[in-house]
């Protein structure tokens, strides 16, 4: 929520926002245990949605007053999404239509934990959907489907430094995007992977190929690709050309919740990711990006 107090952020910039800004949504209820915080939802928000201390309280509020929902919301600490993904499908496990529970990053905090939790909702009516935001972002689907354009991929780098509100170096936090990407993009063991300890923001992606080079930079604001040329510069050479390049203002969360409705108007058969996916983001994580030598 506190996300939609930064202005620079945009309109759209936590789950509360996105919900409370599609009009196909209606928000009936959340939870937090800081009383400040429910304080601040309510003068924010309003009452209309319901305001419980637990997400336990939310659910069994759902169920006694029999209001079936389409969507569940975790965005809590990453320990406690196992536990209430599993409290969500128990309490309301009568629920006959489709419904999502969309998770804030990472699912689990390992695989394994995750493959359980994809047993448990493989034969109900929940799809467990983890918001590894890039699979929204334009920017980043240009990226994927133009990727074909630069022939066979040679090399990828990410450079990255730790997100500017956190205290701490949490690797898992930022890792976790970059991992997802190295699955969704299948070049995992082509990517070189540097984490930056800089006082502030890097987030830059370059993908050589046998014809040309696409990069997302600025945050994933940015994006360009090059297509080989003979060289203007030295005879039997060939160089890059910056044959597109772009610039997209987007919320990625908007876009994941505009995604939402159209699965459930039936204009969408299948999502952008699932729970597989976020499985094996987590294995690719602990492969490919995570660093030992970071406490």
């Amino acid at each position: 929520m506190q996300y939609s107090f930064d202005k620079k952020r945009g309109s759209s910039s936590s789950h509360v926002s996105a919900i409370k800004n599609n009009k196909h949504f209606e928000l009936v209820g959340v939870c937090d245990p800081t009383k400040k915080l429910q304080i601040l939802f309510q003068k924010k928000f309003g009452n209309k949605a319901k305001i419980l201390h637990n997400h336990l309280q939310l659910l069994h509020y759902l169920k006694d007053n029999k209001i079936f929902c389409n969507l569940y919301v975790i965005a809590t600490p990453s320990e406690t999404h196992a536990k209430i993904i599993r409290d969500i499908i128990s309490t309301q496990k009568s629920q006959k239509q489709s419904s999502i529970i969309f998770c804030e990053k990472p699912l689990t905090e390992t695989s394994n934990v995750g493959k359980r939790l994809k047993e448990l909702v493989k034969n109900s009516n929940f799809q467990v959907v983890v918001n590894h935001s890039r699979r929204w972002s334009k920017t980043w689907q240009r990226a994927f489907f133009l990727k074909k354009q630069i022939g066979e991929i040679q090399k990828a780098a990410f450079f990255f430094s730790t997100s500017p509100e956190n205290k701490l170096l949490d690797q898992m936090r930022d890792g976790i995007h970059i991992a997802d990407l190295l699955h969704w993009f299948d070049i995992g063991s082509k990517t070189m992977i540097t984490r930056l300890n800089t006082p502030y923001f890097i987030y830059d992606f370059h993908m050589w190929g046998t014809l040309g080079k696409i990069e997302v930079l600025d945050y994933g604001t940015s994006f360009k690709l090059y297509k080989k040329q003979i060289s203007k510069k030295f005879r039997g050479f060939e160089e890059l050309k910056l044959i597109k390049s772009e610039k997209i203002s987007e919320s990625m969360l908007k876009n994941s919740y505009d995604e939402f409705t159209q699965f459930f108007k039936g204009k969408r058969k299948t999502l952008s990711t699932n729970i597989s996916d976020a499985i094996v983001a987590l294995q690719v994580y602990k492969k490919c990006v995570y660093d030992p030598t970071i406490s």
